[in-house]
């Protein structure tokens, strides 16, 4: 006799693949959980990566879909998880081609979906830094919002988003060339903002610890720059805390 396990194991497989039988449902029936799985996981689908599916059309993010599923298959209960592997699979699908692209822009959509989820500390303001000596300074580090992502691309990707907000937008050319940008929740909405590459390379540093000289150095930014820069990410309530390295 199967175990519980085993009966569980070829009921998701049937789900999947029609060629599969199901040892629990009677055949007749089970084409009506086939078929609301199927739709519940491409509307998910959908859902997490409309701009990705205005450009590509219908017909063919539905058979995107398909072979995602096949690779990817749902692992959680909750259908927000969908998408979580649909720009890796995209990457892998499309490699080398002219649609490669393509997994960019599902990197930036997903960024949105985990945003969306994500909470929104209350900011800091820059008067925080008069608590430390002018020494301290540049040993400090930042903790920055936690549903910020900080996404580069040899791809216009923040460019195509911004402008397929619209269904059937003219399409974007790839002569723009690559950018950079974020995404991040606020109170009130999710942004989605291209920035120069400069303040992308201080976020970028700042975002994995790096305490605020290092990331100074990696930005490469003069004093003009580093004013800017400490401005922007306190006037866009990007700091959550601040401490000196090593505290």
């Amino acid at each position: 006799m199967a175990s519980l396990r085993e009966l569980q194991g070829a009921f998701a497989a049937s789900l999947r693949d029609s060629s599969v039988a199901c040892p629990v449902v009677p055949a007749g029936n089970f084409s009506i959980y086939r078929n609301n799985s199927e739709i519940s996981f491409r509307s998910a689908l959908e859902s997490s990566f409309p701009v990705l599916r205005r450009r590509v059309g219908d017909d063919y993010f539905r058979q995107l879909g398909v072979l995602y599923r096949a690779r990817f298959p749902s692992r959680s209960g909750d259908l927000h998880w969908v998408g979580r592997n649909f720009a890796e699979f995209l990457l892998e699908h499309l490699h080398g081609g002219d649609y490669a692209w393509l997994s960019d822009l599902a990197r930036l959509e997903w960024s949105r979906e985990q945003a969306s989820i994500s909470r929104v500390e209350l900011p800091l303001a820059a008067d925080v830094l008069g608590r430390f000596a002018p020494s301290q300074l540049e040993h400090l580090v930042f903790t920055l919002q936690p549903s910020l992502s900080l996404l580069a691309s040899d791809f216009p990707i923040f460019t195509i988003w911004e402008a397929n907000q619209v269904e059937n937008a003219p399409p974007v050319g790839q002569s723009v060339g690559g950018e950079c940008g974020m995404v991040r929740a606020r109170f009130d909405l999710l942004e989605v903002r291209r920035l120069p590459p400069p303040l992308f390379s201080y976020l970028s540093a700042l975002s994995a610890g790096a305490p605020l000289a290092d990331a100074i150095s990696a930005a490469g930014l003069d004093q003009a720059g580093l004013v800017n820069a400490l401005g922007f990410v306190f006037t866009e309530g990007l700091v959550c805390s601040v401490r000196e390295t090593g505290t």
